[in-house]
């Protein structure tokens, strides 16, 4: 008897169960965020900055601009004195584009300020251009045809880091881009440094066909960036890795690494809080093939 009303129990807890399950929304506080993103090279062009705002969740909206900031971009020498550099910039759709081209100096600190219409205050932190360390060579890698090795003298006496970038072309159009990032650890100094780097995006093995594509041009950029600017691009490809591939129910998606914060070296100076983006400034080296 005992057992039957076990049983009986146990039958009724599930159908309580099953029965009073509904569909609830969830009334998530929206706080909206200010993303800004842009760089400065030695590449002599004018400097474009990104400025928007995050939209919810919810919204049908993907972005959502800022084309009523003030936007300064400021320089110090090796003196220790401070300028500005231009505070003049045509906007579109939240896009800041210097109306000039900068002629950047080695050896000097670049930085923005950004003031949004209510007062609040961006700024970057003061960043180094450092030297330019050119490309020696581009070469095919001996293990995979899809594989490129850049060779370039790494400078000794200095941690350096890099960020890499590699565009395809084919007939003069623009078919694909890859990049990637390293630090000097392995080979600081060496002279005859280089680094292999994957000539396409990453891609599921499963839609390989698709990118059989032809390739006459390889443009390789090459920038010698600082820390705090490495760290966002690595933070951001570990984000970009963690999301590529895998269908959704997929057991190994459990392992993936969580999205991160995509926090740069850019300051709110109102709340002295890190903003997400980052301006990077970059010297760059670049080599068509």
């Amino acid at each position: 008897m005992r057992y039957t009303i076990k049983t009986t129990i146990s039958a009724v807890l599930l159908l309580l169960l099953f029965s009073c399950t509904k569909e609830i929304s969830v009334d998530v506080p929206y706080q909206p965020a200010t993303i800004i993103y842009g760089n400065i090279s030695t590449d002599n062009t004018p400097v474009v900055i990104n400025i928007q705002q995050s939209v919810p969740l919810n919204s049908s909206e993907t972005h959502n601009p800022v084309s009523n900031a003030m936007v300064q971009l400021y320089t110090k020498n090796n003196t220790g004195a401070t300028s500005l550099v231009t505070d003049s910039f045509s906007i579109t759709n939240g896009v800041y584009t210097s109306t000039s081209s900068i002629n950047t100096v080695i050896g000097h600190f670049y930085w923005i300020e950004i003031i949004l219409a209510d007062g609040t205050v961006f700024r970057s932190k003061e960043e180094l251009l450092k030297p330019i360390v050119p490309i020696i060579s581009i070469e095919p890698s001996a293990s995979a045809d899809d594989i490129a090795t850049i060779n370039f003298n790494d400078p000794a006496n200095d941690t350096n880091y890099y960020k890499f970038n590699i565009e395809l072309y084919f007939n003069g159009q623009f078919v694909s881009n890859n990049s990637s990032l390293s630090n000097d650890v392995v080979f600081n100094g060496n002279p005859e440094a280089s680094v292999d780097i994957d000539l396409f995006k990453y891609q599921d093995e499963d839609e390989e066909d698709e990118f059989d594509f032809e390739y006459d041009e390889v443009r390789v950029s090459f920038s010698n960036i600082n820390f705090s600017s490495y760290q966002f691009y690595l933070n951001q490809s570990l984000q970009i890795e963690a999301f590529e591939g895998g269908e959704s129910g997929d057991p190994s998606q459990l392992f993936a690494s969580p999205p991160v914060n995509l926090l740069g070296n850019i300051t709110n100076t109102s709340t002295n809080s890190i903003a997400l983006g980052n301006f990077t400034v970059e010297a760059k080296s670049t080599v068509i093939e």
